[in-house]
């Protein structure tokens, strides 16, 4: 019987192909895994990070007024900018006293009602 030395050439390049192509498959599945790993660190850092901050939403009310601070009630018609604008210093920015106020009685908006009490941070 005659070898033909190209068929067992070949062969031979097929298995190395395959070898390769296991190789490469192997070394991209790592890259996917390692990836996978390391975005699930970052989440799992990430996610619990939350549970650790505080926040000053755990005090639903204001802390009461002290001896600098007036206490108001919100008649009709009151506006935190005309609020402002009455206890304000002629120096001061007007915008930078809404701030105070919103920040002191814990406001997420402009939004006041009548009758609403507010604490008036000394300025």
């Amino acid at each position: 019987m005659i070898m033909n030395p190209q068929f067992y050439k070949s062969l031979h390049n097929d298995k190395q192909q395959a070898a390769s192509l296991l190789d490469r498959a192997r070394t991209v599945w790592r890259r996917h895994l390692s990836k996978a790993v390391i975005s699930g660190a970052v989440f799992l850092i990430l996610f619990t990070s939350l549970f650790m901050m505080g926040t000053d939403a755990s005090e639903p009310f204001p802390t009461p007024a002290t001896q600098e601070e007036r206490v108001i009630i919100v008649g009709s018609g009151d506006t935190l900018w005309g609020i402002a604008g009455q206890v304000r210093q002629p120096s001061d920015d007007i915008r930078y006293v809404i701030y105070l106020i919103k920040e002191r009685n814990r406001l997420s908006s402009t939004n006041i009602k009548p009758g609403q009490t507010l604490i008036i941070p000394s300025i």
